[in-house]
């Protein structure tokens, strides 16, 4: 784990935001370049590309860069959602949590079995009919996309499910698992640590409300079962990745701690029995980065901040 100690972030940001930006941006793409070439090296033998990581890791914008980087060495890739794979809601009976409720993070809530056999007829050149999910009818539609790899294509794959072993065990010799997850803790004194699930409930706050429509209230109260389903069924197959990407930003929160404080103060309390109190104490303390214009055009910010 990176550890950034708070003090050196505000020193940066305050000096030379555009220099502090720049690094960190460029830091990410050599870790995306370092990775894509690791596919490519072994698309011949790997033409599954498995990525995963837990909630606003970054795998939309990281999957679409190391799709670009890989396209730019010559290995084309087709992009399959793991969402697509949900079942229809209703034809299935619905995995319950703990307490009764409803497990949407469950992976029996995906049709992971046909993944699977789809995953491994790519493999062996064989052409899938890929459906499509309508979310808003919570149903698999009757449409699907033929997809056959030829040579020198890859299929990549992102999901949260992407590394479960039903997916990984078939085709151990076939796939390549790459996860990604918010990887640094930001240390503002000896005391008092930002732990990296934190940091990505800032993330994912600032998300849902610019993209999903969902206020801070609905996130919050969200919080303690997306981490319940990150540990049961993320963590446990983490091992299965061939390379981790840290996909934090250290300016980051500068932006996006920042945005949060004028969301969240009319619900501090809600956050602190939420097992968030770190973040309450820590929304005044990021200095503030307001200039976007600093920010390139394909960073991962976007994911967030739009």
């Amino acid at each position: 784990m990176v550890k950034l100690q708070l003090k050196e972030i505000n020193e940066r940001c305050r000096r030379d935001p555009a220099e502090f930006v720049a690094e960190c941006e460029q830091g990410y793409q050599d870790t995306i370049h370092a990775v894509a070439e690791m596919v490519c090296a072994s698309h011949a033998e790997r033409p599954i590309v498995l990525l995963n990581g837990p909630s606003s890791s970054g795998k939309t914008t990281t999957a679409r860069c190391l799709r670009d980087e890989m396209e730019r060495m010559g290995v084309h890739s087709h992009a399959i959602s793991m969402d697509d794979y949900y079942q229809t809601r209703g034809s299935y009976p619905m995995p319950l949590d703990e307490e009764g409720n409803i497990d949407l993070e469950s992976p029996l809530c995906m049709d992971l079995p046909m993944l699977s056999k789809h995953l491994t007829a790519l493999a062996e050149g064989e052409e899938i009919q890929v459906p499509q999910y309508d979310f808003a009818q919570r149903r698999r539609t009757e449409l699907t996309q033929s997809i056959r790899l030829k040579k020198d294509e890859v299929a990549v794959i992102e999901g949260i499910h992407a590394l479960n072993d039903v997916i990984m065990r078939p085709l151990e010799d076939r796939a390549v698992g790459v996860y990604m997850a918010v990887g640094t803790q930001v240390v503002v004194n000896e005391h008092f640590q930002l732990a990296p699930h934190k940091l990505r409930f800032v993330r994912r706050a600032i998300r849902d409300r610019n993209f999903r429509d969902a206020p801070i209230a609905e996130t919050i109260s969200l919080w303690r079962s997306v981490r319940r389903g990150e540990k049961l069924y993320i963590h446990p197959y983490v091992p299965h990745a061939a390379r981790i990407i840290n996909t934090y930003l250290p300016y980051e929160d500068c932006i996006l701690m920042n945005q949060l404080r004028e969301l969240a103060d009319s619900h501090l309390t809600e956050m602190q029995d939420a097992g968030l109190e770190d973040i309450v104490r820590a929304l005044d303390l990021f200095e503030p980065l307001t200039d976007y214009s600093l920010l390139p055009e394909h960073t991962i910010m976007h994911e967030f901040i739009g």
